[in-house]
């Protein structure tokens, strides 16, 4: 990871951990295709411990299904790799952690995996505040900006991590 990708990392990691403080909200993270760097960024941050509650890496459907409640009609009908998926996941860490708030990834890092329909770089990020219902946009992180120190698979996961803090950020700016 470059320095200024993690610098911009670790600042939405901080704004999120600041607004949850601020807010007496706590949130939690269900991650695939980034692997619990979701995590890694928030629990970097002094005073965390407050605000975030669990992080767990759904890489399998199974643990998908069995940890978080992702129906098995989603993953079948649609795929790992999905809206419908990404706001299960959402709404399924929120649930099992008791928090106010969720967010989830799901997507391909490659450099394998990609589809015509789901290419190299698709990426669904969940957002579920408690009582709500979730909600999931899709985000295609190409690789022509990605810096010569870092693969591709590692450019897209950290885009993916920064894409995801942002949009729990707006949440809890928003009150979803």
């Amino acid at each position: 990871m470059t320095p200024e990708i993690k610098r911009d990392i670790d600042k939405q990691a901080q704004n999120v951990v600041q607004l949850l403080l601020a807010l007496k909200k706590k949130a939690a993270s269900a991650e695939s295709c980034t692997g619990g760097l979701i995590s890694a960024a928030i629990t970097s941050v002094s005073g965390s411990s407050e605000v975030f509650d669990m992080g767990i890496c759904t890489y399998a459907n199974r643990i998908k299904r069995d940890k978080i409640n992702v129906p098995s009609e989603y993953l079948d009908r649609f795929g790992a790799v999905s809206e419908q998926v990404a706001e299960a996941m959402a709404k399924g860490v929120t649930e099992a952690a008791e928090s106010d708030f969720g967010v989830s990834t799901t997507g391909i890092a490659g450099p394998s995996g990609g589809t015509e329909e789901k290419p190299v770089g698709t990426v669904w990020i969940g957002i579920c505040r408690k009582g709500s219902p979730p909600t999931a946009k899709r985000f295609l992180f190409e690789t022509q900006d990605c810096p010569p120190e870092m693969t591709e698979r590692e450019y897209i996961r950290s885009q993916a991590v920064l894409a995801a803090l942002k949009l729990l950020e707006s949440a809890l700016r928003d009150g979803f």
